[in-house]
């Protein structure tokens, strides 16, 4: 049976500092960025991280994702920028698939939103926000459902839930430049918001009394999903 994303689409390009991804390196929660930068350019570790996303339970595809707090080494950006019309193959697959949505700074959340099935047009809305040149930041969230109070005219702090949240999983891009910095790069700010978010299904809220169903994507009800080694290995 073939693969809607094809095994050799699916394999990130190795990075020129494998064997230094593995070296130790602190926490953000017990060391300052300065700390760790100082490390990472003694050491030559880099600033990326190899993520894996499911696509199926017997699918799955690969992608460099920027480690927060971290530097990004000269070696570490030339990696992304190979690896990215790879990562873009795959994207205008999905959104071909699935279709986009776009957001911006001055996106509404709520409700319907045009839906986009060409990558071509995302990247038309990114060039309109200042992206001619770009990298790629990708979280994917898996499926959640939870009781939910956000619906306006419901007080904060309320107790008593008002509406079920259904999150179905998706895929969120966003658009990011790198600038130099001492030793390496790091990503430009401020950096505008713009993107696209690949859906499974709308997400939505439905009330408990009424059953009535809002669209809304701005639940942020998962945490992205952050498999950086395959099962099997562990």
């Amino acid at each position: 049976m073939h693969s809607f994303i094809p095994n050799e689409m699916a394999i990130a390009h190795s990075h020129p500092l494998a064997k230094n991804l593995e070296l130790p390196i602190p926490d953000p929660r017990q060391a300052t960025p300065a700390e760790i930068q100082k490390i990472q350019l003694r050491d030559r570790i880099p600033g990326i991280v190899k993520r894996i996303i499911p696509l199926d339970a017997l699918v799955a595809w690969e992608y460099w994702w920027c480690v927060p707090g971290r530097l990004l080494l000269p070696e570490d950006v030339e990696l992304l920028q190979r690896d990215r019309s790879r990562v873009e193959s795959i994207l205008s697959k999905l959104v071909w698939l699935l279709g986009g949505y776009c957001f911006t700074t001055d996106t509404c959340w709520e409700g319907e939103q045009p839906i986009v099935y060409d990558w071509q047009q995302i990247l038309a809305v990114a060039g309109t926000q200042g992206f001619e040149s770009y990298l790629l930041d990708i979280d994917f969230f898996t499926s959640a459902i939870k009781a939910d109070n956000r619906q306006a005219g419901v007080a904060a702090g309320t107790e008593t839930p008002t509406h079920i949240a259904v999150e179905p999983a998706h895929w969120h891009i966003e658009f990011f430049q790198v600038q130099p910095t001492a030793g390496g790069f790091e990503i430009k700010e401020p950096k505008p918001l713009c993107g696209c978010q690949i859906w499974m299904a709308k997400p939505f809220i439905k009330h408990l009394q009424t059953g009535e169903t809002l669209t809304r994507y701005d639940l942020w009800l998962s945490n992205p999903h952050n498999v950086t080694n395959p099962p099997w290995l562990n």
